[in-house]
C-alpha cells in the first residue's frame, strides 16, 4: 500500500494528518518519508537503558508516574540504606532536551569526564560501575530501592529490593538484544525485559507525553505531564515563529538537536480551551538531508489524545525519485462526478492511484488509469498518482 507521506513528499504539497494516541496511552513513531505509524503502549516499562549512544543513558517512565530520587547512599552501603531524611532528597527526572540524560544521570561531576550519574566509566577496562543508591517509586506508589550494578560488555547489570532489603532482584538487560533500537526496556512490574519502539531508522517523531519542571514561584518548579512531539537521534529541528506558515522560508533558522524543540508549547491552556500559535511552524531535517514543515492546528486531549497537523515535504534527501508534476495531468477538474482521465509524458506508466478525501482519509484504490467518481460527495480530493518515474498528488475538485 502506497503511504501518503511518501507521495506529499515528493511534490512538496501540504497535507493534513491526525495522530492518535488513544487517550495518551500509546507513544505514537511516525517515519516521515514513508508515513508510517507504529505504536507501543505508554505502560508497559519502568526503566530504558540507552543502546544506541555512549551515555549509558537509563531512562524512566515519568509519564507513568514512576519516579526517582537521588539518595546519600553509595552502592558500598547497599545493605544499610535507609529513607531516614528522604524528604530532602531531590527528584530526578529525564532531560527532556537529550536522550543521552536520563533520570539516572543527572548531577553528573562535569569536572570528572567519565562521570555518567549512576557510575563511572573505566577508560582502561571500558566498564561503567555503578557508583550510586536511587529510591524508586512505581505507578502503583510503591517504593524500591535501586543501583545500576555496571555496563560490561554491552549487558547492563541492576539490583533493586524493597526498602527493608527484601525481595532482592538482580536483572540484567543486554544490548544485543535490542538490534538497532535506541533503548532496551524492562519492566520492574512484570520482571521482563519489553521490546517496545521501531529500529531508529524506522522513526523520525515520537508522540508522547513526558515530564518537565513548570515554575510554580521564584525558584520553584513542579514536575508535570505534557503531551507533545519529541524527535529522534540525528534529526535537527527549528521552529520559526512570526512568518505565515504556508511559506516554506528556511533563510535565518536556528537548527538544534533538542529532542522537545517541537514540544508541547505550540498549545497552550486558557482555562476552557486550548489555543495554538498560528504563526509557529517547525522545520525537521533529517539525517539524508531531507526537510519537512509541521505546524500543528488542533489538540484534543483526553480519551482523545489527537493531534492535529499540517505536514509538507520542502527539500527532498538524497534516494527519493522525484516526478515532474507537469508530466501527470487529470481531466476533467473540475468534475461533474464525471470519469477522471489520467494522462502520463515522457514515457512515464502508472503503478497505482490513490484517492484521499480533503481530510487526507484513503477513499480508494486502483492501478488503472480512469478514476470512478459517482460515488464521491461534492468536495476537495488528493489523487496520489504512483507512476514507475515518481509520484505526485494532483488536487481534484468535484463539483
Amino acid at each position: 500500500l502506497m503511504s501518503l507521506a511518501a507521495v506529499t513528499g515528493v511534490t512538496a504539497q501540504e497535507y493534513m494528518d491526525t495522530t492518535s494516541t488513544n487517550g495518551n496511552t500509546e507513544d505514537v513513531y511516525v517515519h516521515l518519508n514513508t508515513g508510517e505509524k507504529a505504536r507501543a503502549d505508554r505502560d508497559n516499562w519502568d526503566l530504558g537503558f540507552e543502546n544506541i549512544g555512549t551515555t549509558a543513558s537509563v531512562l524512566i517512565n515519568g509519564q507513568k508516574g514512576v519516579q526517582l530520587y537521588a539518595t546519600p547512599f553509595a552502592t558500598s552501603a547497599w545493605a544499610n540504606f535507609d529513607t531516614t531524611g528522604m524528604s530532602s532528597w531531590r527528584e530526578y527526572i529525564n532531560s527532556s532536551e537529550s536522550w543521552s540524560n536520563g533520570a539516572f544521570n543527572q548531577d553528573l561531576d562535569l569536572s570528572n569526564p567519565f562521570d555518567l550519574g549512576w557510575g563511572t566509566y573505566n577508560v582502561q577496562n571500558h566498564v561503567i560501575t555503578g557508583d550510586s543508591v536511587f529510591l524508586i517509586m512505581l505507578a502503583d506508589k510503591s517504593f524500591k530501592k535501586i543501583m545500576i550494578n555496571d555496563l560490561t560488555a554491552g549487558t547492563y547489570t541492576f539490583t533493586y529490593a524493597d526498602v527493608d532489603g527484601s525481595n532482592e532482584k538482580k536483572k540484567s538487560v543486554t544490548k544485543n538484544d535490542m538490534k538497532s533500537q535506541n533503548f532496551g526496556y524492562y519492566s520492574i512490574v512484570d520482571e521482563q525485559v519489553v521490546t517496545r519502539e521501531p529500529a531508529t531508522e524506522d522513526w523520525d517523531l515520537v508522540f508522547t507525553e513526558y515530564i518537565i519542571p513548570i515554575p510554580t514561584g521564584p525558584g520553584m518548579f513542579q514536575n508535570y505531564p505534557v503531551s507533545g512531539v519529541k524527535i529522534n537521534k540525528g534529526i535537527e529541528v527549528a521552529q520559526r515563529d512570526g512568518v505565515d506558515v504556508t511559506s516554506d522560508d528556511t533563510m535565518g533558522l536556528n537548527w538544534n538537536t533538542n529532542i522537545s524543540e517541537i514540544g508541547s508549547d505550540w498549545k497552550s491552556w486558557d482555562g476552557t480551551k486550548y489555543v495554538y500559535e498560528q504563526d509557529r511552524a517547525y522545520f525537521v531535517r533529517l539525517s539524508g538531508g531531507s526537510v519537512w514543515k509541521i505546524y500543528f492546528t488542533q489538540y484534543a486531549g483526553g480519551p482523545a489524545g489527537t493531534f492535529y497537523y499540517t505536514l509538507e515535504k520542502i527539500e527532498t534527501g538524497a534516494g527519493v525519485n522525484e516526478v515532474d508534476m507537469q508530466s501527470i495531468s487529470i481531466y476533467p477538474n473540475p468534475s461533474a462526478q464525471l470519469p477522471i482521465t489520467i494522462a502520463l509524458e515522457n514515457n512515464n506508466e502508472l503503478k497505482a492511484v490513490t484517492v484521499y478525501n480533503n481530510a487526507m482519509q484513503m477513499v480508494h484504490m486502483q492501478t488503472d488509469a480512469t478514476v470512478n467518481t459517482s460515488n464521491l460527495q461534492s468536495g476537495i480530493y488528493f489523487l496520489a498518482v504512483e507512476t514507475t518515474k515518481g509520484t505526485a498528488l494532483k488536487k481534484l475538485i468535484i463539483q
